[in-house]
């Protein structure tokens, strides 16, 4: 009988040498998306050839001068896999600077902070692949590859809840994904989800001062993880509530890109396809859309507002330094983002 999950859990939890503790993060990945190969959907419009438009859409990119892509190829994904590229394609970030603090008193486990780490990055993933069509969803300005990846179920999922054509749907979808991976150089949209990272991490860590973890007493793995209801019990959609604004503000950013690029003959399209009051069914991410739903229009004032207020500062200065990133109030004011990023340092 091959191990069971806890001693595979273990044995990764207490062997790495590296920043980020990567085979564990995608075993969790793995392990959140065991149900996931019994729902793969077939798309019932059998017409559509994502080949032929992703070489379209490739085509079009090459003969914009000012937008840089690295996509050569289309990968049409299970959620697992989909969960396992993501997790490939995030490593060219630096994760060094990335601290769970102190370790509550008498704690001794090898690399503790590595496996953490992973365990974040492994559940973000999971998250990701089980409930969002792709990346531009909720905006994950991070992962770089030069592999297109489609998340199978969502992504057909998405375009077949609308009456239109169904071409121009994919194509559409398929742009905001190169954007969002487009932006992938950018390291400051990221570093907004680490700080929230380290906070949950942190928390995380509290736990464990309530658990007996002294490696004598630990004759069966999964004493470890006796006072935690499995690894679905790490919520890691509180990752994602404590940044709505940063999140919505980086879907403006992916969906701005996108209608620059002058793909397809009606931009709003773009605007239907990320709308999150049209959602998928139920789903665990149900409140978190919401919330960003709910800050989408003020969103698009701010965009207008930095077009029309002839802004100094562009999307891609803005991307560059996270301190120009706009908080909710000031999406909401963005007089007041205008007062602060104008301000002298002190």
């Amino acid at each position: 009988m091959s191990e069971d999950i806890f001693s595979q859990f273990f044995n990764l939890f207490n062997n790495n040498d590296s920043d980020v503790n990567w085979e564990l993060s995608k075993q969790i990945n793995k392990h959140l998306n065991k149900d996931s190969s019994e729902e793969i959907l077939e798309l019932s419009n059998d017409q559509l050839d994502l080949n032929e438009i992703f070489r379209f859409l490739e085509l079009n990119i090459h003969n914009v001068g000012n937008f840089d892509s690295e996509q050569t190829s289309i990968q049409i994904l299970e959620p697992s896999l989909y969960g396992e590229w993501f997790l490939n394609s995030i490593q060219h970030f630096d994760f060094s600077k990335f601290s769970i603090g102190d370790l509550p008193g008498g704690l001794q486990i090898g690399n503790i902070q590595s496996s953490i780490i992973g365990m974040q990055l492994g559940n973000l993933a999971g998250m990701i692949s089980k409930n969002m069509w792709g990346l531009s969803q909720f905006g994950i300005i991070l992962p770089q590859s030069d592999i297109l990846a489609i998340n199978k179920n969502k992504y057909f999922e998405r375009i077949e809840q609308f009456e239109t054509d169904i071409n121009e749907l994919a194509l559409s979808l398929l742009t905001l994904e190169v954007v969002a991976l487009s932006l992938g150089k950018y390291t400051s949209p990221f570093e907004k989800i680490i700080e929230n990272l380290e906070k949950a991490s942190k928390e995380m860590m509290e736990g464990f001062k309530d658990l007996d973890l002294d490696p004598s007493k630990m004759a069966n793995p999964e004493d470890m993880l006796q006072n935690f209801s499995g690894l679905e019990g790490f919520d890691s959609s509180k990752i994602i509530e404590e940044i709505i604004a940063p999140l919505s503000f980086y879907r403006g950013v992916i969906k701005s890109k996108a209608k620059s690029l002058n793909l397809i003959q009606d931009n709003t399209t773009y605007d239907l396809l990320m709308d999150l009051s049209f959602t998928l069914g139920e789903s665990p991410l149900g409140e978190i859309e919401k919330s960003i739903d709910e800050l989408d229009e003020s969103t698009s004032l701010f965009f207008d507002f930095l077009v029309s207020s002839n802004s100094q500062y562009s999307i891609d200065d803005m991307l560059l330094d996270k301190e120009l990133i706009p908080s909710r109030s000031e999406i909401e004011d963005p007089i007041s983002w205008a007062a602060r990023t104008s301000l002298p340092p002190i």
